[in-house]
């Protein structure tokens, strides 16, 4: 991030005075005063950044909004220096207006602390956030890698028991076969071992 130039930093204070002001009170007779000495030291800024930069648009923007806000006419012709030392509390004033001015400070920088804050807590939570998120799509890649290897592993299992089951039912018709020969042939030997006994039995009697 680049240092802002004296004129920027002065630019940017006197402009969040102005629209800090608007909100307390916008009948303040100063303010035709305080909008052209906006403009001049906006010319000043323009001196030593890029106008196309996107500051410069952001300023003149904020400008715009507050002349548009206050429905005043700038008069250009008025002493730059003397509104420029009286907006930036560079003349001597009386202890009224110090302590107007220190208390107009103390909001503005109280305001910018809360919204330094506020940009604290979005980037941490942004970054929570993300990280939460990379970390639950660890989670659902890991798991949908897990399920796709079952899945896997459940179609293999299954190819392998219907060949096993195959292998089984052939096996037991096999069997069967076997067995059937066995007592066909067990059936022989007996009814050939009745005949011959018969026969026997009929030449001895």
């Amino acid at each position: 991030m680049s240092l802002l130039s004296r004129p920027e930093i002065n630019l940017r204070r006197l402009l969040t005075k102005c629209e800090v002001l608007t909100k307390i009170n916008k009948n303040d007779e100063k303010f035709p005063k305080y909008i052209s000495s906006l403009e001049e030291m906006l010319l000043e800024v323009k001196k030593l950044i890029e106008p196309s930069n996107n500051a410069i648009k952001n300023y003149q923007i904020r400008i715009n909004a507050l002349k548009s806000e206050l429905g005043i006419t700038i008069d250009e012709t008025e002493n730059y220096q003397s509104m420029r030392e009286d907006l930036l509390n560079l003349r001597h004033r009386n202890v009224n207006k110090s302590v107007e001015s220190d208390d107009l400070d103390q909001l503005i920088n109280y305001n910018e602390n809360i919204q330094q804050k506020v940009a604290d807590n979005l980037l941490v939570l942004t970054k929570n956030l993300k990280e939460q998120s990379q970390l639950a799509n660890k989670i659902i890649k890991k798991d949908t890698e897990v399920l796709a290897r079952s899945s896997v592993l459940t179609d293999q299992n299954k190819a392998k028991l219907e060949v096993e089951s195959s292998k089984l039912e052939e096996h037991s018709k096999r069997a069967w076969k076997c067995w059937m020969w066995v007592m066909l042939f067990m059936v022989m030997v007996v009814f050939f071992t009745m005949v011959m006994f018969i026969k026997v039995t009929k030449k001895k009697y």
